[in-house]
């Protein structure tokens, strides 16, 4: 024991800036050791860990970029088909409103028309009624005509009597056309 506390003082007695070539060569050893344990046992796991780590990263930024791409893709198309449907939507509804402003131009001919079928109809009625009125005149006139000479005849009368004779007759015509 006496070697021991002889040694003692002496490795406490050195300053930490001092080498010692004992604990460099045993410091030197163990490194070495502990590589040759570490390349054997720990680098080819941390390195293949190391390896899969950066393949999977590497494996999600292309999948990232992927899908950013699709998502692009997705949304340039969305956006032609919004672009579409708005076109279509336009076209249905200038088409729509040609044929609202069509079929509005047809009832005002067809409405057109009728009101002037019935204007010809009722002018052709007022013309059928004239004509028929102007036969009824003319059959009545015909029939005064008729029962004043039947009464010249009758009364065979000079020119005296005739004359007035026809101008009674004249005087009652506004009576009998009343009737």
């Amino acid at each position: 024991m006496a070697s021991f506390a002889t040694l003692t003082p002496v490795l406490a007695a050195g300053s930490i800036v001092d080498i010692n070539p004992g604990l460099t060569l045993w410091t030197g050893i163990t490194f070495l050791l502990l590589l040759a344990v570490l390349a054997k046992f720990a680098w080819g796991p941390i390195v293949k860990m190391l390896a899969e780590r950066e393949r999977s990263i590497r494996e999600a930024i292309d999948s990232a970029k992927k899908e950013r791409a699709e998502a692009e893709k997705l949304l340039a198309s969305q956006k032609e088909s919004l672009a579409r449907a708005q076109r279509e939507a336009a076209e249905i509804a200038r088409r729509n409103q040609q044929e609202v402003e069509a079929l509005r131009q047809e009832l005002t001919a067809k409405a057109r028309k009728e009101a002037d079928d019935l204007v010809a109809d009722a002018r052709r009625q007022i013309a059928e009624e004239l004509t028929k009125a102007k036969a009824e005149l003319k059959a009545q006139v015909v029939d005064l005509a008729i029962d004043a000479a039947s009464r010249l005849v009758k009364a065979n009368l000079d020119e005296k009597s005739q004359r007035a004779l026809v101008e009674e007759y004249i005087a009652q015509l506004p009576a009998n056309r009343a009737a």
